[in-house]
């Protein structure tokens, strides 16, 4: 699936279908990942009871057991430890995203009321109805000037790059 060609709506749906096309693509690291927590952890046991019992003292299984607990979290990494974060924190993903929602609509119906009122404000007032209603901007006096002005009076409008006043040309 190519990542471009698909719209995505926020953060959350990219991270998670990136995180759903790569676990596949990752097993094979984690079956070496798996071997060397394995290899290690046989070393260090190892090596512990050869000096234990070099030195003639007892031999403490609890530290023993730190490697073991260290290459289970290893061999078990997409269950144990994504499946566990992914089951905590899913309640609070969804909860913000609600949030999120609901305030996004929140904001749009505001933003539909405040341009709304802005509308109707600006209707009242006559100075500057003519900016958002076309009956009010053709009712305006001085249009027709403009409009003769524009097309083809040439007392006090620009033409070009010069601007034309009583028959001279300023640049």
């Amino acid at each position: 699936m190519v990542l471009l060609s698909v719209d995505f709506s926020n953060l959350h749906t990219i991270l998670e279908s990136l995180y759903n096309e790569m676990m596949p693509l990752c097993e094979d690291m984690l079956d070496v990942a798996k071997g060397l927590a394995g290899l290690g952890a046989l070393f260090y046991v190892a090596v512990r009871v050869w000096q234990s019992l070099a030195r003639a003292e007892p031999i403490d299984v609890y530290p023993l057991l730190r490697p073991f607990a260290i290459g289970i979290c290893i061999m078990l990494f997409p269950t144990l430890v994504l499946g566990t974060m992914n089951t905590v924190l899913s309640p609070i993903v969804q909860g913000t995203h609600r949030m999120l929602e609901g305030q996004t609509m929140d904001m749009h119906q505001y933003r539909e009321q405040k341009d709304r009122l802005e509308r109707e404000a600006m209707l009242r007032n006559p100075e500057t109805a003519y900016l958002v209603s076309d009956e009010e901007f053709d009712r305006q006096p001085g249009r027709a000037r403009m409009v003769d002005r524009c097309h083809g009076n040439p007392h006090g409008h620009v033409y070009g790059s010069g601007h034309v006043q009583s028959g001279k040309v300023y640049p």
